[in-house]
């Protein structure tokens, strides 16, 4: 009678394991299908083939907003030059994610909210480059020059926000000229 409890035990223990590695599995599988439609999105969206950038993109489960985020970051790197955001560049940056049609509820702007509170890690400006140095890639030498013109623009604009004297003349910091070079030399 023992054996036949012990045996029950056995069974139930082993049903529990593989239905939980069975759910495990199928989850795996989810998240793998969801991985490569991400993917197939954002290459559908940015021409991006390099696998390593749409990998890493598609890690942020972000979809097509990735490609705001990605339009978003130099101006949050120029804000953030100086260690700070102060409220004109809050916003300056707000007005930039409504022109380029970012949504309250999106993912995009949660990055963009925790962004206005905690500076970026540095790995984002290398995930940035690798991100505009792969779109380019595929780009004719108009496109890449007006991506490029449009991308520091935003930057000029948000590093003359808050500076000058008094708000009489626009000045740009040592730490923001030393961020936008940074910026441009990913169009090279």
């Amino acid at each position: 009678m023992a054996t036949d409890s012990l045996d029950d035990r056995r069974k139930a223990l082993e049903e529990q394991f593989f239905q939980k590695h069975e759910k495990e599995l199928v989850q795996k599988m989810k998240d793998a299908a969801a991985k490569k439609s991400s993917k197939e999105e954002l290459q559908k969206l940015t021409g991006i083939s390099d696998e390593q950038v749409l990998e890493t993109l598609s890690d942020l489960k972000l979809g097509g907003a990735a490609t705001l985020v990605m339009s978003l970051f130099p101006v949050i790197e120029v804000a953030w030059a100086d260690g700070k955001i102060d409220e004109k560049e809050r916003v300056a940056l707000m007005e930039a994610a409504k022109g380029i049609g970012l949504e309250k509820d999106s993912a995009a702007f949660e990055y963009l909210s925790k962004w206005l509170e905690e500076k970026p890690e540095p790995s984002w400006h290398t995930l940035w480059a690798d991100y505009v140095k792969a779109l380019v890639a595929k780009m004719k030498p108009d496109d890449k020059a007006m991506l490029k013109a449009t991308v520091m623009g935003r930057a000029t604009v948000m590093a003359e926000v808050s500076g000058g004297f008094m708000g009489v003349a626009f000045k740009i910091s040592d730490a923001e000229k030393r961020v936008m070079k940074k910026l441009e030399a990913a169009f090279d």
